[in-house]
């Protein structure tokens, strides 16, 4: 089970998995992409400034959709009901778009993208951020997810940016715990007198 940080958390695991996996397969010296957290403010304001968190060459990772996992909700839900701990399954819907001055590099970035999640799809223990509070057999799997055009492009036309190619992936299960619920107490009804007369 992971705190209420899980979701951010889960997005900082991927991008440090990413830029670890870049610092790899590139050579110092050499262009690279940063792999970053993006939210819809930054794709306003990519290469705009040395404080933009997109800036050349890049790969973002925009979270626009969460959802609750409906596969394993049933289950949780009753495991809550003999531990007394409230658990919700969440998804996270990513895309992850490459941002570069020619479309050949950014091609390259997510190519290499698509590698690294491919390769390791699966996070668990050391690979998780420390700030979700995860639980020792906590697991993030990432995997494409599918995801019409008709829907990527309305999830751009909500943006101001102009449409990005883009990959579309999935990060599961994320499991938020909940306080632990305390059954009630039963009610005993006290009767007491005053000077000897029954109340």
């Amino acid at each position: 089970m992971a705190g209420h940080r899980a979701l951010v958390a889960a997005g900082r695991s991927i991008v440090d998995l990413l830029n670890r996996r870049f610092a790899e397969a590139i050579p110092a010296g050499q262009r690279r992409p940063a792999a970053v957290l993006a939210g819809t403010n930054d794709f306003d304001e990519v290469n705009s400034s040395a404080t933009a968190v997109i800036r050349y060459p890049a790969v973002s990772v925009y979270c626009y959709r969460i959802s609750v996992d409906r596969e394993t909700r049933a289950g949780w839900s009753a495991v809550a009901s003999t531990d007394g701990v409230p658990r919700i399954p969440l998804r996270m819907h990513l895309l992850f778009a490459a941002w570069d001055t020619v479309v050949e590099s950014e091609l390259e970035w997510l190519g290499l993208t698509a590698q690294v999640l491919e390769s390791e799809s699966i996070l668990t223990g050391p690979l998780l951020h420390p700030s979700g509070e995860w639980e020792p057999g906590d697991v993030l799997q990432v995997v494409p997810d599918e995801l019409a055009l008709d829907s990527m492009s309305e999830a751009f036309q909500a943006l101001t940016t102009d449409y990005r190619l883009s990959l579309p992936y999935v990060a599961r299960v994320i499991r938020i715990h909940g306080r632990r619920t305390t059954a009630a107490s039963p009610v005993a009804t006290v009767a007491s007198s005053l000077n000897g007369v029954p109340a």
